[in-house]
């Protein structure tokens, strides 16, 4: 099986920040807990891991595509590693007068599908053979958008006895 898992809310906890928003940097991304417990037990049964992330922060020039990338590629070395895919796209980006190429529509940023069908692509699975973990609704459209098992991360990472 392959679990692909959103990033912020999912995997990343928010930064200690009365602001309200995602970890802008590596240093401010924390792994949330049961997380890496549950990802290793995936990993010992020989599951694939991989993540999919919106990072819309890009169009909204919150933060750099590589700054996003650097979040991503962090996300998955502090988890034992795995593939990973993001959208650095908002067209709400454009709509408030940014003017870059990421305030654009597109087919990859959740909740459309295209960064799950990328990564199974990319790891070679059917969509009966796929489960996608999330926090938001738009990550439980993504899943259904693209045929596959879409699961609260709230009930997946809980443990008996909870």
């Amino acid at each position: 099986m392959l679990y692909i898992f959103d990033k912020d809310g999912t995997l990343i906890g928010q930064p200690d920040q009365s602001d309200n928003r995602p970890a802008n940097s590596p240093s401010e991304q924390t792994v949330l807990p049961r997380v890496i417990e549950k990802i290793n037990s995936l990993r010992q049964s020989g599951h694939d891991i991989a993540i999919a992330s919106n990072q819309g922060g890009v169009a909204w020039e919150y933060i750099s595509f590589t700054q996003a990338h650097e979040l991503l590629q962090d996300c998955a070395e502090k988890i034992g590693g795995a593939t990973y895919e993001f959208c650095p796209h908002d067209l709400r980006a454009k709509t408030a007068g940014k003017v870059n190429s990421f305030a654009v529509e597109c087919d990859c940023r959740k909740p459309k599908p295209g960064m799950i069908i990328s990564l199974m692509n990319r790891l070679h699975y059917n969509a009966n053979h796929v489960v996608f973990v999330g926090d938001m609704d738009t990550d439980r459209l993504a899943a259904e958008n693209a045929g596959v098992t879409f699961v609260w991360a709230k009930n997946f990472f809980i443990t008996a006895g909870d």
